[in-house]
């Protein structure tokens, strides 16, 4: 069981605690805001990616500065959600903390900044999809993005079984992970990638309300 927060914070810890929510409110929010915002469909793959692409072009440093938000506010988000499931389940959370920070780790040959460097240099496009499927030494790593999403499902039950968060919340965080990969695999619109993106925006930000709770003594 948890209770408000009665005991007095210094401003540096009450600024941090509301940082680190806002921050798992936002950061996911920022990825679902780029996708709404997208020119083109970017559930496609492979040579049709790489055209839609190449025709919006002007659209891509906007992308990707939505993009660095992202990667800006993910990890004060993601210790704010650790720090709630960790001390509802201190093991559980602790794997779901180390798994889920995966999702901070920058993404090798990052592929939209090669078609973008490539097309802006003169590349033709079919070359360019052929870069783009090519397999590089490190492209493992993208896996374990699907990694980080586990973690983020451990995190919720975590949280649920320590009761350190809003149930509501620790349920979103437990199915939001499923539903960001579907989009993809299914190649559906924008528009539902980005909900799963909203999803997982309350289920992180939700449970990081649990940092303005304690423990019942």
């Amino acid at each position: 069981m948890t209770s408000i927060e009665t005991t007095p914070r210094s401003g540096a810890d009450t600024f941090a605690r509301y940082a680190m929510i806002a921050s798992a409110f936002l950061a996911p929010l920022s990825i679902a805001v780029s996708l709404f915002l997208a020119p083109y469909a970017v559930t496609a793959e492979g040579a049709a990616y790489v055209q839609n692409f190449v025709d919006n072009i002007g659209s891509y440093p906007l992308w990707a500065w939505w993009g660095a938000i992202f990667a800006i506010l993910l990890i004060p988000g993601l210790f704010g959600v650790s720090s709630v499931a960790r001390r509802g389940r201190a093991t559980l959370g602790f794997i779901g903390m180390i798994l889920a920070f995966t999702l901070a780790i920058p993404s090798p040959g990052n592929s939209d900044d090669l078609i973008y460097a490539a097309a802006k240099s003169g590349v033709d496009v079919p070359t360019i999809a052929k870069m783009w499927d090519y397999e590089l030494p490190t492209s493992a790593v993208g896996s374990l993005f699907f990694a980080g999403l586990l973690g983020l499902v451990l995190l919720g039950v975590a949280a649920l079984l320590g009761k350190t968060a809003p149930s509501w919340a620790s349920i979103v965080l437990i199915v939001a992970p499923f539903t960001v990969p579907v989009a993809w695999f299914a190649g559906l619109p924008n528009s539902i990638a980005a909900g799963a993106w909203v999803l997982m925006a309350i289920g992180m930000g939700g449970v990081s309300l649990g940092l303005l709770r304690q423990p019942s003594h």
